[in-house]
């Protein structure tokens, strides 16, 4: 542990095209589908996630769901980097004067 090791998070992403895991501190601590939900006139991203998972064909037909992987590649390019930040967020890094550097390392298929 250096001096400024506040300084910098380390985790690492697994990115799947059922699941995303992401790992922190040593423990899981973000285990989402790896789904988004968009709005079809605006495309807008309205959920990630499991809050994504529950809208897959239940919701107005004005949002679609969407899995930016397919057969292991990444088939949205935009989806799949929106999906990342959202989870990325769920991690819960608290905000200070110093905000952390993240190294992450990510696994894909």
């Amino acid at each position: 542990m250096g001096l400024f090791s506040f300084l910098t998070k380390e985790i690492a992403i697994d990115l799947g095209t059922a699941n995303t895991v992401i790992i922190y501190n040593d423990k899981v601590v973000v285990d989402e589908p790896s789904i988004v939900a968009i709005q079809r006139d605006t495309g807008k991203i309205i959920a990630v996630g499991k809050k994504a998972m529950m809208m897959h064909g239940k919701t107005h037909e004005n949002i679609k769901t969407i899995r930016p992987l397919r057969d292991g590649v990444i088939a949205d390019f935009q989806a799949a980097e929106y999906m990342m930040r959202e989870m990325i967020k769920m991690i819960g890094i608290k905000k200070s004067l110093f905000p952390p550097a993240l190294k992450m390392v990510i696994c894909i298929p």
